[in-house]
């Protein structure tokens, strides 16, 4: 064979597997605007690469979520298989081509892998004598990297870099849309799920406001029935003492009565004249008021539950009064009101966080469910443990908190229901099913959001989101200093630190026992902040001791839950009033002030 004949050869070779690269390009181009799933797409993407240039191997990688780690996704035949089930996964920046190739954002070539310092040898693809990365990126931004492998050294070509190159670009492309797609159509499920969820309380909450307006007449009705039985059975008593004169008042009511009793019902006749002969024993049996009681009683119970639910669902929604609240402090009030034996949750230490916007009385409500459930979902197991985290999220535009239990789980296909009304796995006694939902209607209704994750076998966590208050904590007013010495009775926590400094910046003398609830000199103070909610005394009991020594005219007693049952109890005390917690510090000195004077 000639020189001529050489080239020509050469030329014609070169041809055709220009040819093939042509085609196999076609055919992923075809593949990247036809399949939208990545599971699909990246091994039919590895067998086109690896069967048009005859490679030993190739591999996808895509970069995780904490951009640490180039993770396989696709590779080729056993050696691929054998990596997929490994989890096998290289290091961004490490010592690998695809760690370098994804820290840079360039291709990597090894024309001979014994003499290339950042190279994995990989024991499952032991006949690699050449290798090239190359990155996957869209826009400047990398998401993975692509590599393919030969048995020969100096293996790839020209043609086969630009080629394979290009392909990539399309294949991170086409990538990038399927991740789109698929975030666009989670996007979509949450919303679809959302709407559903919305429809469902809407429903609920018409159709449970409707039932609580045709129960509320029950109990006054049951209250009435009760009454005249036991009245009728005192005057049928009381006629038969007088041996049933028949000219009494009392006799005509009976008679009369009975007339349009049986004209209404002919056949209650009949059954009468059977009764009359039983025996008294069975004629007790019979016809027991005492049962008939009963029965009333199981129909005011009934109607009961139906308006505490109306309440339950519709309460927070119209009572419902968001401010600045600083959350923490409400989340501690809530686990000490619950009065759980000790260590059983924990509250975990956190910086300081924002102010949200909620209505600290209704969060009471929402965590008091929370950790409800989180005790009762240990079953009888194990011993309940209950961990709190509050941390900033989402560039601080949100507060977090965290309700973590050590329980049974929730079941996968369960998750989504706990948030529909009347819906529990707890069994019917004593659950009603609407703890969850109504916390969810509160949480929302404020811009918030709740969501939970569960593993059978290893508990669950409840996530609440609140949103940051955006304004300023003096309201924007000028703060005016003040005159006074006050005493301070509270734990030894955030909100106390807030007033302390806010008090004293003011101009006022605080004082504040680091130990114990000391008050014995509370007579020296122009005025006594007690607060209502204490881990460590009965706020009661220090009112009662206030009010032995003559202080209580100059007490201030404030919280975080002032429900309507509470400030009564501390009003006979003697305190005016139990007002609401403030939260920003021109909200607490306009109370202080307004006490003072």
């Amino acid at each position: 064979m000639n020189q001529a004949e050489i080239e020509a050869n050469v030329t014609l070779e070169q041809a055709l597997r220009r040819a093939n690269l042509l085609a196999a390009a076609a055919e992923v181009s075809q593949n990247v605007t036809q399949i939208m799933d990545i599971d699909e797409l990246l091994p039919k993407t590895v067998d086109i690469i690896c069967d048009a240039y005859n490679f030993y191997y190739a591999g996808v990688f895509l970069i995780d979520e904490a951009r640490e780690f180039a993770v396989l996704r696709a590779g080729r035949g056993k050696p691929g298989q054998i990596m997929m089930e490994n989890n096998h996964k290289l290091a961004v920046g490490g010592n690998s081509m695809i760690g370098a190739c994804t820290a840079r954002n360039e291709a990597r070539i090894s024309l001979d892998v014994d003499t290339e310092k950042v190279w994995y040898p990989n024991p499952v693809l032991p006949e690699t004598r050449s290798e090239m990365a190359l990155p996957l990126a869209v826009g400047g931004h990398v998401i993975g990297a692509v590599t393919v492998q030969s048995t020969e050294a100096a293996a790839f070509s020209d043609e086969d870099i630009s080629s394979l190159q290009a392909m990539a670009n399309q294949l991170a492309i086409a990538i990038e849309n399927a991740h789109q797609r698929q975030e666009l159509e989670e996007a979509h499920a949450e919303l679809l799920q959302a709407k559903m969820h919305e429809a469902i309380a809407t429903a609920t909450g018409d159709a449970i406001h409707w039932i609580g307006n045709k129960a509320d007449p029950i109990r006054s009705s049951v209250d009435r029935t009760r009454t005249d039985l036991q009245l009728l059975t005192v005057l049928m008593g009381k006629l038969l003492n007088n041996e049933l004169d028949g000219n009494s008042s009392v006799a005509q009511l009976i008679q009369k009565e009975a007339a349009v009793i049986q004209q209404d019902y002919p056949q209650i006749s009949e059954a009468a004249d059977k009764l009359s002969q039983f025996s008294s024993e069975k004629l007790e049996r019979r016809l027991s008021l005492s049962s008939t009681l009963e029965d009333l009683q199981i129909i005011e119970d009934a109607a009961a539950m139906i308006l505490r639910i109306k309440e339950e669902l519709i309460g927070p929604a119209r009572e419902q009064a968001p401010r600045p609240t600083m959350i923490d402090d409400v989340v501690k009030d809530a686990i000490t009101a619950m009065n759980l034996p000790a260590g059983l949750v924990t509250l975990a230490p956190t910086a300081p966080v924002p102010l949200v916007v909620a209505d600290p009385v209704q969060m009471h409500r929402v965590f008091t469910n929370l950790i409800k459930n989180a005790v009762e979902a240990a079953g009888d197991e194990r011993p309940p443990e209950i961990n709190l985290l509050i941390r900033s999220v989402e560039d601080s535009a949100f507060v977090a908190i965290d309700v973590v239990d050590n329980g049974i789980g929730i079941a996968p296909d369960d998750l989504d229901n706990i948030w529909i009304t009347f819906h529990t796995s707890k069994g019917i006694r004593g659950h009603a099913g609407f703890g969850l939902p109504a916390s969810r209607l509160i949480v929302e209704q404020t811009g918030g959001s709740i969501s939970a994750v569960s593993q059978l076998g290893q508990g669950s966590t409840f996530t609440v989101k609140l949103p940051v208050y955006k304004g300023r904590g003096s309201n924007g007013h000028k703060v005016e200093h003040g005159r006074g010495k006050i005493l301070l009775i509270d734990d030894n926590d955030h909100w106390r630190h807030f007033a302390t400094v806010t008090l004293k910046n003011a101009g006022y003398k605080i004082e504040s026992p680091d130990r114990g609830y000391t008050i014995s000199n509370a007579h020296r103070f122009d005025l006594v902040l007690v607060d209502d909610i204490l881990a460590g005394a009965d706020s009661l009991a220090i009112l009662h001791i206030l009010k032995d020594s003559g202080a209580i005219n100059k007490t201030l007693m404030l919280s975080s839950n002032p429900r309507v049952e509470r400030t009564k109890e501390r009003m006979l005390a003697g305190i005016k009033n139990l007002i609401a917690k403030p939260y920003t510090p021109n909200s607490l000195l306009s109370e202080v002030a307004r006490a003072i004077r």
